[in-house]
């Protein structure tokens, strides 16, 4: 029988999905250049177009597609279409 209360150490590196002035934490699943998958326990107020921190590094992203999971919202972040519109 599992124990319930046991919370496994994630070894995933972690970000923050900037919404205004409050910041989101997130786990990073996976990520290239161009997008990132990534995991938040919130799962409201999360709009398409959001701003991406991690290392430091500030970017804009969509979110291409989000899913309710039993361990949070998964998001696949859209990194280049940011860039995109901006070199436009």
């Amino acid at each position: 029988m599992a124990n319930k209360h046991f919370v496994h150490a994630s070894t995933h590196p972690t970000a923050t999905i900037r919404l205004g002035s409050f910041d989101v934490p997130c786990t990073v699943l996976s990520s290239t250049e161009a997008t990132a998958h990534v995991r938040v326990l919130t799962t409201g107020g999360i709009s398409e177009h959001i701003t991406f921190v991690r290392d430091g590094e500030v970017r804009r992203a969509r979110v291409a597609l989000r899913k309710q999971g039993p361990l949070g919202l998964d998001l696949w972040l859209d990194l280049q279409a940011s860039q995109d519109a901006r070199a436009a």
